[in-house]
């Protein structure tokens, strides 16, 4: 099937676009005139750049395609309004761009992190209400709502991946901001490290779009995505094996964690980007697991187990 894929040049929107070539479909990339696409020119991707906001995106989406939509703003330290341009405003934008052009289906790349982070120490399912707590957990759900009245009043067929944490080439964020005290030898945690989350190669979630593309559905469809669980601990056990050295755990209470948090907030302003906030404190003191037997069922297997995905990042 023909895919538009939005968002192509962003860590998972990438990933995406890779996997849904290799995959067999036939794939075009929007792409902002800013946007780097050194990754993109590499696998010979098929790059339409175009301005959003006075563009028109219904003229570069074929009729009958899938759209993808990967378009996030990421960072960390934002206001609830400034989140929104991007995760509602642009992706209203996309979604009635798609409808305009006669797409068949519209698939939106959402986030585990919008349950929030009061949940059991079990894995969870697609069932469990969320109870987002910060503006990036908060943003995320209200786009998933928006997503779904968009689809009450639209013939296209409606596809949310929930993906878990991620590892992989061309992350940002939790790979590089642990390198450099790796690199002396330490590895930090907050509150022992022992905290569990499900894991996922950040190449099967490339894999999961490929295989939702077609994937016959009957109504809008939720799905969460995972490959394995394993802890802080683990990660650090299995990144000091692959480097044949120790790294020293390096502790921070997580009271103290979250007080440093509030703090960081404080002092920077909103779009900057603080070195601790209390969602990331959160992020990496909590238990976050997840049940994907909803997606499993449909035949969607993980290829990469944390060795391999660590490999594969560690060698970039």
């Amino acid at each position: 099937m023909d895919v538009v894929v939005f968002g192509a040049t962003g860590y998972l929107g990438s990933h995406a676009a890779e996997q849904l070539m290799i995959a067999g479909h036939a794939v075009k990339c929007i792409v902002r005139p800013q946007s780097d696409t050194h990754f993109l020119q590499s696998i010979a991707a098929d790059i339409h750049v175009v301005d959003f906001a006075n563009g028109d995106l219904s003229a570069l989406i074929d009729e009958g395609s899938c759209v993808l939509n990967c378009t996030a703003d990421t960072r960390m330290h934002l206001s609830d309004l400034q989140r929104s341009k991007v995760e509602i405003d642009l992706t209203t934008q996309i979604f009635k761009a798609a409808a305009g052009a006669g797409a068949k289906r519209f698939m939106q790349l959402s986030t585990v992190m919008l349950y929030g982070f009061d949940r059991p120490p079990h894995a969870i399912d697609e069932q469990y209400s969320p109870n987002p707590k910060y503006s990036y957990s908060r943003i995320a759900a209200r786009r998933e709502r928006v997503l779904l009245d968009l689809a009450k009043t639209s013939s296209m067929e409606l596809i949310i991946l929930r993906p878990s944490n991620t590892l992989g080439k061309r992350d940002t964020s939790a790979l590089p901001a642990i390198l450099p005290l790796l690199e002396k030898g330490k590895f930090p945690v907050i509150g022992g490290g022992g905290w569990r989350y499900s894991n996922a190669d950040a190449r099967d979630v490339g894999r999961a779009f490929a295989h939702l593309v077609d994937l016959p559905i009957a109504g809008p469809e939720i799905y969460l995505m995972k490959a394995y669980d394993i802890s802080w601990l683990d990660l650090k056990a299995e990144i000091d094996n692959i480097l044949g050295r120790k790294s020293r755990v390096l502790n921070i209470p997580r009271g103290l964690a979250l007080g440093l948090g509030r703090v960081m907030e404080f002092l920077f302003p909103y779009g900057s980007s603080p070195p601790l906030t209390r969602f990331m404190v959160e992020t990496l003191s909590s238990n976050t697991l997840f049940d994907d037997t909803k997606l499993r069922a449909t035949g969607f297997h993980p290829k990469y187990n944390l060795h391999e995905t660590l490999i594969d990042a560690l060698g970039e």
